[in-house]
């Protein structure tokens, strides 16, 4: 299962994460508009993810929420019919949550760069480095972009942003 180290942060300026980005000469990918629909699940979580004008992603992934630096064990299978693929899984498992975003998308080395704008949430930073051999090179990536984008202890966020949607009220 591939493996990144992860973090999220709340950012007040996301034109400033932008010309960090480029002043680090990180590869612009572009803008994605995407819909992640989180699914009630046992054990991790599972997403589909459409990306407007492109493709679905089905995204399982496993992360403990305690810490700021988190690894994230995960599963990705590109869908190419996502809405059938959507009511499968909303009619079998059930909907947690939706979350809408748009995703300015940045790569730095292997590091991916993402300044997010989550609807009903606000703006975001979050940094993806591929777990390979090693996680010390991973950490030190991780640390290099920390200090790159001036996030500070405060700024960390160490819950997904499924868990930040407040939960539709129960009816019975």
């Amino acid at each position: 299962m591939p493996r990144n180290l992860e973090i999220k942060a709340r950012i007040v300026q996301p034109l400033h994460a932008h010309d960090i980005a480029r002043d680090l000469n990180a590869q612009y990918v572009g803008i994605l508009h995407q819909t992640d629909t989180y699914f009630c699940v046992q054990q991790g979580r599972l997403k589909l993810r459409e990306i407007a004008g492109s493709h679905s992603e089905l995204i399982y992934y496993v992360r403990e929420e305690l810490t700021s630096q988190r690894v994230s064990n995960y599963q990705l299978h590109r869908v190419h019919d996502g809405s059938s693929l959507k009511k499968i899984l909303e009619q079998s498992l059930g909907i947690q949550a939706v979350v809408q975003k748009t995703r300015t998308f940045f790569l730095h080395e292997s590091a991916r760069i993402h300044i997010d704008e989550v609807a009903g949430l606000g703006s975001f930073l979050e940094f993806e480095v591929p777990l390979g051999d090693s996680k010390l090179s991973a950490e030190r990536t991780l640390s290099f972009l920390i200090a790159k984008f001036e996030i500070s202890d405060t700024d960390f966020l160490n819950h997904s942003y499924v868990d930040l949607i407040p939960s539709p009220a129960k009816t019975y």
